[in-house]
């Protein structure tokens, strides 16, 4: 963004504001059964809308941004430092898969960028199959997949709404990873909160009284 903002005389920082804010409103306009966007068009789109708060509209613009946004993030994503470990000690003692709304053109690289593979049993992503967290049926898909029933289910999930409600609604419990100090709704709470993902092991050691076997994230 650096290399193009100063050419639109756009803040870069102010720029990437934008962009998140544009994902947010993505990803949360979501809806079951809604049809999956154009094949390519997410990240685009989101430039643009990124774009447009700041008086520019150009989509030829937003896509070579996103290309170029697309080509930085694979080579730096990476996982919080304590996640590593944290997978190794479960990896095994519980079934574990991933849950997100994401659709393959977005996750799919970055998944196996990050080398997923080798600690998850299964990658459901929500909107290749026109499902969105939190409805409940993305969630008892996983639970299908891993052979195992509500009651033996943990939801790990950062986002209340989408992670620990629709876990709740489809039986299992659920670890809040309250990583942005948030406030929760009213409502039942989360079966367990931690604000690290390094605390994840302990919490699941303390629910497994009640047997759990399969971990979804």
């Amino acid at each position: 963004m650096r290399e193009i903002s100063p050419s639109l005389g756009v803040d870069a920082r102010q720029l990437a504001v934008a962009y998140v804010d544009a994902a947010i409103d993505f990803w949360e306009s979501l809806e079951p059964g809604a049809p999956p966007p154009k094949a390519g068009d997410i990240r685009p789109s989101m430039w643009r809308a990124a774009l447009r708060r700041h008086g520019v509209d150009d989509a030829g613009l937003a896509s070579r941004i996103a290309k170029r946004y697309d080509q930085l993030r694979i080579e730096r994503v990476e996982l919080f430092p304590e996640a590593v470990k944290v997978l190794q000690d479960l990896h095994g003692k519980y079934k574990m898969s991933i849950i997100t709304n994401g659709f393959a053109e977005t996750h799919d690289v970055k998944i196996a960028r990050l080398e997923l593979g080798r600690f998850f049993d299964h990658v459901i992503l929500a909107g290749e199959m026109q499902l969105v967290k939190p409805d409940p049926k993305i969630f008892e898909h996983a639970m299908r997949l891993a052979g195992v029933n509500a009651d033996e289910s943990v939801m790990v999930g950062d986002r209340f709404n989408r992670d620990i409600a629709g876990a709740h609604a489809a039986g299992m419990r659920a670890v809040w990873v309250n990583v942005r100090n948030e406030t929760a709704p009213d409502g039942r709470p989360a079966d367990a909160t931690i604000v690290n993902i390094g605390e994840l092991p302990a919490a699941l050691a303390r629910l497994d009284g009640v047997g759990a076997r399969g971990a979804e994230k």
